[in-house]
């Protein structure tokens, strides 16, 4: 059995299992949209996968729009670390199934020449509570060298240091007096 055809498997149980609890309301009482959203998310991730492990060709470099881009977004998957657990109990078995395909010599393979079906599972992976293996994680970011606080103290300095700074004795914004820090006058009795 092929990689492509073993993820459409678990892909294929994953739906099976989100469509029979989603039927009973496990997503909450108006979860029909979250539940349409999940299984066809779930259905073209399958197929991306299976484009991907066949040996897609590179994307093309999409052209500019000149104007500015007016996305309407619908309602989105929840982004909590194993989310689906709840609501699917069946997830905890798919989630065994994936993290084995995982393992494997083949998906480690097709990982590392193909960056975009790390893009495809790391949501998989988040949303079923495992663990990312090494093969999907990221590089840490790279993050701008600071010299630490000592040695930037214990530098020497050539130029000539600067004076303190007086101290402010009044606040940075002055506080205006409006409609909400104004008192009203006393009522007369």
């Amino acid at each position: 059995m092929t990689i492509a055809a073993r993820f459409a498997a678990i892909i294929e149980g994953l739906c099976r299992a989100v469509a029979a609890r989603g039927a009973k309301g496990a997503f909450g009482p108006a979860s029909q949209p979250l539940v349409i959203l999940l299984w066809s998310r779930l259905r073209r991730m399958a197929a991306r996968f299976a484009i991907l492990a066949e040996g897609a060709p590179k994307p093309r470099p999409r052209a500019r729009r000149a104007g500015p881009r007016k996305r309407v977004r619908g309602p989105d998957l929840p982004r909590r670390r194993a989310w689906l657990l709840a609501p699917v109990p069946e997830a905890c078995a798919v989630a065994g199934r994936l993290r084995d395909l995982l393992e494997t010599p083949e998906a480690r393979a097709l990982i590392a020449s193909e960056p975009r079906a790390g893009r495809l599972l790391r949501p998989l992976c988040r949303a079923l509570g495992l663990r990312l293996p090494a093969c999907l994680r990221l590089p840490p970011r790279s993050r701008p060298a600071v010299a630490p606080a000592k040695a930037r103290a214990a530098a020497p300095t050539t130029a000539t240091p600067h004076p303190a700074p007086a101290p402010r004795l009044s606040p940075r914004r002055p506080v205006r007096p409006g409609p909400l820090h104004t008192r009203a006058p006393p009522v007369p009795s």
